[in-house]
């Protein structure tokens, strides 16, 4: 599984931060994506000033902004469409200050330059019946060639999750319950639990659960904070409650795209997407929309050897 190069992002930042505009156009451009840059003021942009900008060789769109503004708010969804109606993947960065970007450089960096490019998934859930019945399926569903480790809430701690999610690996789903502030399994992730993270930071982490990406009496959700911290490129969650049906569709749709060769987030979402508005609308992707899902051999190794219970 091998990124793809020479593919097109629209920039949008705020005309006010120019370093940070800087940072993000010049760190894309190391990685053979060019930028598209839209200084903007005041507010981040409503749906429609992005119509007329979004030509058809734009792949995504990231909007950086003030850390203010709300994921609810930035974007009606994970997605925008160009002039001729064709769906991208539309993503979020809040920034406190400027220098917050530095962080996300590092780990955009990190997790597109990595080498010998092995497929591998962290199967996360909290520990219910329903959820670890949904990932013991995925396990199921995936073909061989795609490493599966099993790290759900019968079988490992919180601090093992912490850890186990610094070995580098591609993409994490968690299912179970979910607040703005966290996982409900494992007796509660909190951003908090990644205040000292040093591990290698993952591709993506997606939340097929409620909430996670919604602000509620919380300054910055979940899902925003795991690219914030560098724990992973890129974040998936929903900024409202979703129902256990439609993140179903999403697991086993997910499971068929990786299947097929999907190497990168934004394709996975296209292709994984329901068919069923509902299923789609309330999610949000925080970070790079081209986040790529594939290990390196020491993040399998170093995965293989995560503690967990027989």
């Amino acid at each position: 599984m091998r990124h793809k190069a020479n593919r097109n992002l629209l920039l949008a930042y705020p005309a006010d931060m120019p370093f940070a505009g800087a940072c993000l156009s010049e760190a894309y451009k190391q990685l053979h994506i060019r930028c598209v840059c839209v200084p903007y003021s005041g507010r981040p942009p409503e749906e429609h000033f992005y119509s007329a900008l979004l030509t058809e060789d734009i792949n995504a769109v990231l909007v950086t902004g003030k850390k203010s503004y709300a994921p609810s708010t930035v974007l009606p969804g994970p997605f925008l469409f160009t002039k001729k109606g064709r769906k991208i993947p539309a993503a979020w960065l809040p920034l406190q200050k400027e220098n917050d970007v530095l962080t996300f450089v590092r780990t955009l960096k990190t997790v597109h330059q990595r080498n010998h490019a092995t497929p591998g998934m962290a199967l996360l859930a909290q520990w219910h019946p329903r959820y670890l019945k949904l990932s013991d399926r995925m396990s199921e569903l995936l073909e061989e060639q795609i490493k599966v480790f099993r790290w759900t809430g019968d079988i490992i701690t919180r601090e093992n999750v912490v850890g186990a999610l610094g070995t580098g690996l591609g993409m994490g789903i968690y299912f179970g319950h979910g607040r703005p502030v966290g996982w409900v399994g494992y007796y509660g992730m909190r951003s908090h639990h990644f205040k000292d993270f040093s591990g290698k930071p993952m591709g993506c982490v997606l939340s097929l659960c409620c909430r996670t990406a919604s602000r509620r009496r919380t300054g910055v959700s979940y899902t925003e904070s795991l690219p914030l911290m560098g724990v992973s490129a890129a974040a998936f969650g929903a900024v409202r409650e979703t129902k256990h049906t439609d993140n179903m569709k999403w697991a086993i749709r997910i499971c068929t795209a990786l299947n097929n060769g999907i190497d990168n987030l934004g394709d996975l979402l296209l292709q994984a997407q329901p068919p069923n508005m509902e299923a789609v609308q309330h999610y949000r992707i925080i970070g790079d929309p081209f986040a790529p899902l594939y290990s390196d051999a020491g993040s399998i190794q170093k995965a293989s050897a995560v503690a967990v219970f027989n």
